[in-house]
């Protein structure tokens, strides 16, 4: 039976009632039974039975009481309700919020439609299946507006164990200004350490987190974190400092991360990473970066650009560096500033016209300065048979580069460079699919012929340049030097074959690479150096033989092999291999082995172990080796156990470092705890 209620004052909502039956008296007064639903603009009410005194706008629900709305949904056993004023009151209530908090109470006092007031109350964000934590207190004042829950005389218990009490708890339930649950530790290169975090939110589009951070064998450590949002970007500012005691002197680190998006598809960033000296990673930072050589702080305006066949990019760029295994940063390279842009015309379907150009402004406090201009004017020429089959690129252009040097001792303070340069790439696929279509088998051989003309250039200025030894990012590239200052004089023929096969499992699913194997190698027809300092004069016209295989048999597993052989002297200069493990769950296992022979580079032989193992459901164990077989030592060891409940976590990590080793010795072991209650914060890092 469905009862719509008109008629009433101006101001009131109508109220739709459905039921299985009902009654309405002289007075107004309609009472429903059986499966009661009744609907309002702002909520809805279910209940076994209802009363509903019209003239006082009153609702007395009974049985299975349900109120939903926006702000939260209410079960219980009865309820009154005022519909004007939002208030009323309820009896063996539970409250739950959108984000899945929970309040139980004998008693509940509607204040409104955002705030409620409780006695006896049971407040947990666990699923009531798994409640393994909650706060009980006498009392407690809900406000949803807020986003807060006042308790009088809490206390928390685990597993219905009272473990903590306080005369007063104030709880957020959103995003909301005060302190944060504490982290604590211990280790050897800080001693035992505590901090209390203060998060720091007054309004919606920006915030921050201030951090004293007390260390016993170090002092206190100031930390502040700043947040902001806006319709052009975010920008966040982190800074740190500290008096040490064991340095006596003041240490610190700033960090910045700006990121805008600006009219006319113009982008501005900026990001910093700058410290007081070179120890501080060491010393206070994690084990992702106690072994980074620079730090770089840029800011980068950007912007990319369209018009008709014509492709334009740029970008103007300022970049500081930090050498962290220097004593002193003065002979440390600065780019202030840098403009660099490259241009692309379509002019015809087989004809594409290009135009790079980078000026760099280098400066350093010891050591040349000044400005470099670069200007690469080229085309290229693509190429496609009809079938595909063959597919060939043929370039050519002109590398002009100028200086300006700020240095008064040098002879030549204005020295230019001119190369000319060419090259021709040819790939052809030969192609065989299964009959079900399910296997597809490429062998593809790849010519590479390049020339650059390039004359000798061991007097000019070395800002940015260095030679990198033949691999397979470079195998099929005329230029092997880095940076703009070094260009080879190269007259070389390079080869790659590769074979690839690939299989699909139905023809819905998309086609994996099951096997590839490659192998390449270079072979220069002249045999010259632009600069012996950087480059030597090769030995044997050919290069190192590239090998390279990934088989994936089946989803999930991974092996790799890849190595370097020197035809010439009969040794294998370079070998990398892995195999790589993921499972279901999360499951996962890599092992890896590198080697690198003194006769090619510098010698390491090192032995890579990670992996990650689910115990049980919930139970996940973690493992990190790093281990130098030259030294025969570990360089990084990390052993962690973690348990996740739907409603709380716990785990620890132990940890061994041997890398550089700041201000104290070699080594750095510790541990570190976390554990985390969903709804109250975490302790712990």
């Amino acid at each position: 039976m469905l009862l719509l209620l008109h008629g009433m004052p101006a101001t009131a909502a109508p109220v739709d009632i459905n039921a299985d039956q009902m009654t309405r008296g002289a007075d107004g007064v309609v009472i429903a039974t059986g499966h009661v639903i009744i609907k309002r603009p702002s909520e809805t009410l279910i209940a076994d039975e209802v009363t509903y005194r019209t003239k006082e706008h009153i609702m007395e629900a009974r049985g299975h009481v349900v109120i939903r709305s926006p702000q939260a949904t209410i079960h219980a056993d009865s309820a009154q309700i005022q519909t004007q004023s939002k208030t009323g009151n309820m009896q063996h209530a539970t409250i739950t919020m959108p984000s899945g908090e929970r309040l139980q109470a004998e008693n509940v006092k509607r204040i409104d439609d955002q705030r409620f007031e409780a006695d006896h109350i049971l407040y947990s964000t666990c699923p009531a299946d798994e409640e393994s934590w909650r706060i009980a207190a006498s009392h407690a004042l809900l406000d949803n507006e807020n986003g807060t829950l006042t308790t009088t005389h809490p206390r928390l218990e685990l597993w219905q164990v009272p473990v903590l009490y306080a005369p007063w708890w104030k709880q957020s339930l959103r995003r909301k200004s005060g302190l944060l649950m504490p982290s604590f530790g211990s280790g050897k290169r800080r001693g035992t350490e505590l901090a209390v975090p203060y998060y720091f939110a007054p309004y919606a589009n920006w915030d921050a987190t201030l951090t004293p951070h007390w260390m016993s064998a170090r002092g206190v450590m100031g930390e502040a974190e700043l947040r902001h949002v806006s319709t052009f970007g975010h920008e966040k500012l982190n800074a740190a400092g500290i008096h040490d005691t064991v340095t006596g002197r003041l240490r610190g680190r700033l960090e910045a991360d700006v990121q805008w998006q600006l009219p006319a598809d113009t982008q501005f960033n900026i990001s910093a990473d700058h410290i007081s000296d070179r120890d501080y990673l060491a010393d206070y930072g994690g084990n992702a970066v106690v072994s980074s050589r620079y730090l770089q702080s840029s800011a980068t305006l950007s912007q990319q650009m369209q018009v008709a066949d014509t492709r334009t990019n740029w970008f103007l760029q300022a970049q500081h560096m930090q050498d962290l295994l220097l004593t002193s940063n003065a002979t440390t390279l600065q780019i202030l500033p840098r403009l660099q842009s490259s241009s692309q015309w379509q002019a015809l379907p087989n004809l594409i016209a290009h135009f790079d150009q980078q000026t760099t402004r280098f400066d350093r406090r010891t050591g040349v300065t000044g400005w470099r201009m670069d200007l690469h004017p080229y085309i290229e020429l693509p190429w496609e048979s009809e079938g595909g089959g063959i597919s060939a690129t043929l370039s050519g252009g002109v590398r002009h580069t100028r200086y300006w040097l700020q240095q008064t001792a040098l002879t030549n303070s204005r020295p230019t460079r001119t190369a000319e340069e060419a090259s021709l790439e040819v790939r052809s696929d030969f192609e065989r699919i299964g009959s079900n279509r399910d296997w597809r088998h490429v062998i593809s051989p790849i010519f590479r012929y390049d020339y650059i003309n390039a004359p000798n250039q061991s007097a000019l200025p070395n800002f940015d340049s260095g030679f990198a030894l033949v691999s397979w990012s470079n195998l099929l590239s005329g230029n092997r030097f880095s940076g703009y200052d070094r260009i080879e004089n190269t007259n070389r023929v390079s080869m790659v074959l590769e074979n690839r096969l690939q299989t699909r499992d139905n023809n819905s699913d998309a086609a994996r690479d099951m096997l590839t194997v490659r192998a390449g190698a270079a072979y220069d027809i002249s045999r010259n150096t632009v600069d012996a300092a950087l480059k030597k004069v090769p030995i044997h016209p050919l290069s190192n033989l590239l090998g390279e295989m990934i088989w994936q048999p089946a989803t999930g597993i991974a092996l790799y092999g890849s190595g370097q052989y020197n035809p010439f002297d009969r040794y294998w200069s370079t070998i990398n291999s892995y195999i790589s493990l993921t499972g279901i769950g999360g499951n996962s296992l890599y092992a890896g082995y590198s080697f690198t022979d003194a006769r090619y580079s510098t010698r390491t032989q090192m032995i890579y172990l990670n992996g990650s193992i689910h115990l049980k459901s919930r139970w996940q164990a973690t493992a990190n080796w790093q281990y130098d077989t030259l030294l025969k030592l570990s360089q990084q060891t990390t052993l962690g156990l973690q348990y996740k409940h739907p409603c709380w976590t716990a785990g620890v990590e132990a940890y061994r470092i041997n890398r550089r080793s700041g201000t104290t010795t070699a080594s750095n072991f510790g541990f570190r705890i976390l554990l985390e209650f969903k709804g109250l914060g975490s302790v712990g890092s």
